[in-house]
């Protein structure tokens, strides 16, 4: 289930707050501000580090270079724009092409470090289930789930985060980054320059992305695919496909009616602190999409029955459901089961939760996302320093809520409502139909609820000898990042009967997804 813009060149506040910091340190030298050469040349990326390493999985024994550095973005005139750092792992040459997959982690504003070192890198800090490090003092152990063994693997942080960073004032760094299609082309120019470099143009081509990730993955695919490269594939991870089925408004009503097989599957967890039952699921899905949506698109109308249902699907008090007239949602669930534990729940797994802070009685974040942050953030500066040798002082921003905050969904004319992409999706296998998507999602995920994927599928027009999209719902834990385990696993232990090389993540894709029920 990742990077940072310049200080000065992304965001007047972050660009004044570096100034502020530098000033603060040289106070005892002198009154005045730093210099604006001092300021850029501590904007200057540290150049591009290469090393070699080894690892062992599961019986095989790879050698490997791992790239640490940036790629520039420019203006339409050559103008550098942007530095955006990339880590990139590339086995040794075998015979035939070997895949390149690109991997970007969501937000808006996360840096890749997420996938990179907590699910697919060949390094990795081992989590337990309920979201916190494994082993103390965190630290990074050979990865025996990295893609590795079938794929280079390239982690890409956008611009304003990780070590990313715009060299263009605030304002213009947000009008060219921080958008839906602007990111999308920034992304998809970051994936050109590095196959270009690398030579690689001819090579196989997958992308992978969570959350916003998975949405950024659709378009970015897209667009390698209009450029001419051999995009086989795409990955979407607890994806957000379609704004309007996450967010919706005080008058949709789908997404109440989908997000409820996973508040079901999270009261089910917490309730046994078992696997939920896959039985109970079917129920809990066809109830959402019978039933329920059918009562919610009535209007304000009491059901005796279906309150009753609710109740024992959420374990809300029946009297609540009544006064919301049978209108659940994720903060029902939640705020129910803070009052009554004195525990906040995770949205991005909400089988996991953490006692609440006192004297405060409300949770500020998410316990997952900021154990996630506080563990993954020194972790991967650590790594990329003393194994990658990427010597920088730059700060390493994983997660930048600035950038959520200024996001430019494109949502104004002629483009009205919310940001989607499944006509992307259909146009990208309509131009390939042999292109393989695969959507991967967790049954406790309360941030992007597998039925809403799972409904959007269920919505695609059939293509012509195109390929299905592939849906794969795992249960058990770490909802939100789900290919941090079982289905790394399964791509892992896959071996490709494919002759072609760069068929094989393909291949693992399909077999991984259909290998048990799509749907429980």
């Amino acid at each position: 289930m990742r990077t940072i813009s310049m200080l000065a060149a992304f965001a007047l506040a972050i660009a004044s707050l570096s100034v502020d910091r530098a000033w603060a340190n040289e106070g005892a030298k002198s009154a005045r501000p730093p210099t604006a050469s001092t300021v850029a040349k501590s904007l200057t990326p540290a150049p591009d580090a290469a090393t070699r390493h080894e690892i062992d999985i599961g019986g095989q024994h790879i050698s490997y270079t791992a790239t640490a550095g940036t790629l520039p973005l420019t203006e339409g005139d050559g103008t550098l724009a942007a530095h955006v750092f990339y880590t990139a792992y590339a086995a040794d040459a075998a015979r035939g092409p070997r895949p390149v997959t690109f991997v970007f982690n969501g937000g808006p504003g996360a840096a890749s470090a997420f996938l990179h070192i907590g699910a697919l890198g060949p390094r990795a800090v081992p989590f337990n289930d309920k979201g916190s490090a494994a082993l103390r003092p965190i630290r990074l152990v050979d990865n025996p789930d990295t893609w590795l063994l079938f794929t280079d693997l390239v982690f890409v942080d956008p611009v304003a985060t990780g070590y990313s960073r715009a060299v263009v004032g605030h304002d213009k760094a947000k009008k060219k980054f921080f958008g839906v299609d602007k990111d999308a082309k920034a992304m998809s120019e970051v994936a050109r320059l590095y196959l270009t470099r690398q030579g690689r143009l001819l090579d196989p081509v997958f992308v992978v992305g969570e959350s916003y990730g998975g949405f950024r993955a659709i378009l970015v695919a897209k667009r390698l695919l209009h450029s001419g490269f051999d995009v086989r594939g795409a990955v979407l991870i607890s994806p957000v496909i379609e704004f309007s089925l996450i967010r919706g408004d005080a008058v949709t009503v789908l997404p109440i009616a989908l997000s409820l097989p996973s508040i079901a599957c999270a009261h089910a967890e917490l309730k046994t602190a078992t696997k939920p039952d896959p039985a109970m699921l079917k129920e809990v899905e066809t109830f959402a999409r019978g039933r329920y949506v059918g009562h919610l698109v009535a209007g304000m109308r009491e059901d005796p029955e279906i309150n009753a249902a609710l109740a024992q699907f959420t374990g809300l008090p029946i009297d609540r459901i009544a006064r919301r007239h049978g209108r659940v949602s994720v903060g029902d669930f939640t705020d129910t089961f803070r009052r009554s534990h004195d525990r906040a729940l995770s949205l991005y797994d909400g089988s996991v939760s953490v006692a609440l802070p006192r004297p405060a009685s409300r949770y500020p974040s998410d316990p997952i996302l900021d154990y996630a942050v506080s563990a993954l953030s020194p972790a991967f500066v650590a790594y990329a320093r003393n194994d990658l040798g990427y010597a920088t002082d730059l700060a390493y921003d994983l997660l930048n809520r600035e950038v959520s905050s200024q996001w430019d969904y494109g949502l104004t004319p002629p483009r009205q409502g919310y940001a989607g992409a499944l006509d992307d999706l259909q146009e990208a296998r309509t131009q390939l139909p042999s292109l393989r998507i695969l959507v991967a999602t967790g049954c406790t995920d309360l941030v992007t609820p597998y039925a809403v994927s799972q409904y959007l599928i269920d919505q695609i027009e059939p293509i012509a000898g195109a390929v299905p999209v592939e849906m794969k719902m795992y249960l058990g834990r770490r909802a939100h990042d789900v290919l941090a385990r079982p289905f790394s696993k399964c791509a892992r232990d896959r071996r490709p009967t494919n002759v072609r090389r760069g068929d094989a993540l393909a291949e693992r894709l399909t077999a991984c997804s259909v290998a048990t029920p799509q749907r429980p």
